[in-house]
């Protein structure tokens, strides 16, 4: 019989949530099942304390990527972008879109409906406070993919809680944070090209060998990776 789901209280070890190259590293890679898993996770917990649509508010750039995804689950729900207004050099309240053919237009929460305020990971808690106090007014509800358990405020809802919270290199992350991605896949063992390739389709990444090697090739112009001629190792 397979195990019930983590509870939303549960302290999971990361080997439990992510791919990990070795053991013991502070990041870790996640793969895109295990973010569907993650996702589903989430949205079931919102299912039940919540039995009608929603409005789901994501937090830019990649909460408002997981609000989308539960709202895939949740049919209904309406998903909205928040992004801190800023003036100058200060923050001056919050800025709310809604996505039509493309376009990010200006929107507020529908009156009627449950506010879930959506960020990939709660660490600290202070973006997601700032975030919270914004919509003060909605009582809104706090959800994430994961959070550490001493974050501050804590999420209602949540896949993953654990003491020591990895950095977390997302699905959509994995070139944008590719210094990152390269550091954990060479962490064990030095890798060819291919090598590399092979690590990221475990991932569900369909990259290839022709534009991953430019990007090696930089980060070793860049001091963070060595090669010689056929395997790439971290520098350090």
């Amino acid at each position: 019989m397979p195990e019930p789901p983590p509870s939303p209280g549960r302290v999971v070890p990361a080997a439990e949530l992510v791919f990990s190259a070795a053991p013991g590293r502070r990041a870790r890679l996640v793969s895109w099942r295990a973010y569907q898993v993650m996702a589903a996770e989430v949205a079931a917990q919102i299912r039940a304390a919540h039995e009608g649509p929603l409005t789901l508010v994501g937090i830019l750039q990649g909460g408002w990527i997981t609000a989308q995804s539960l709202a895939d689950l949740l049919p209904g729900s309406v998903v909205l972008a928040a992004a801190a207004r800023q003036r100058g050099e200060h923050t001056d309240g919050l800025a709310l879109f809604a996505a039509s053919d493309g376009l990010l237009t200006p929107a507020s929460p529908p009156a009627d409906r449950p506010v879930v305020l959506v960020d990939e990971v709660v660490d600290s808690g202070r973006t997601a406070r700032f975030f919270l106090s914004q919509f003060a007014a909605h009582r809104p509800q706090l959800a994430c993919l994961a959070a550490s358990d001493s974050a501050d405020p804590a999420p209602r809802f949540s896949a993953r809680r654990m003491s020591h919270l990895p950095a977390l290199v997302l699905p959509w992350r994995i070139l944008r944070d590719f210094a990152q991605t390269a550091a954990c896949l060479l962490s064990a063992d030095p890798l060819t090209t291919d090598q590399i390739d092979e690590r990221l389709r475990e991932l569900g990444h369909d990259i290839g060998p022709d534009l991953l090697e430019p990007r090696l090739a930089a980060l070793a112009r860049q001091g963070l990776l060595t090669h010689d001629g056929t395997l790439w190792r971290r520098a350090d």
